[in-house]
């Protein structure tokens, strides 16, 4: 199971009305993986994900779940 205690998004002007159904989409994508291995990590920052205003909310938060699970991937290998 993938717990997140906090999630701190930055998202380009214009998304801000967007940002609470972004910040759920995520949280429901990563509820989908299950990692093969434990591990507690502190802090995990992701390179930037490049969005577009035309993109909806859950293409913008498949980048972002992706970007999560790489840096997980990364930090347990």
């Amino acid at each position: 199971m993938i717990k997140i205690d906090r999630l701190s998004l930055r998202l380009p002007q214009g998304f801000e009305s967007r940002a609470n159904a972004i910040a759920h989409r995520i949280a429901t994508g990563l509820e989908r993986h299950q990692p093969g291995a434990s591990a507690d990590i502190d802090r995990l920052e992701t390179p930037p994900v490049s969005v577009f205003p035309h993109e909806g909310d859950e293409a913008v938060a498949q980048k972002a779940v992706a970007a999560i699970l790489n840096g997980i991937e990364g930090r347990l290998n």
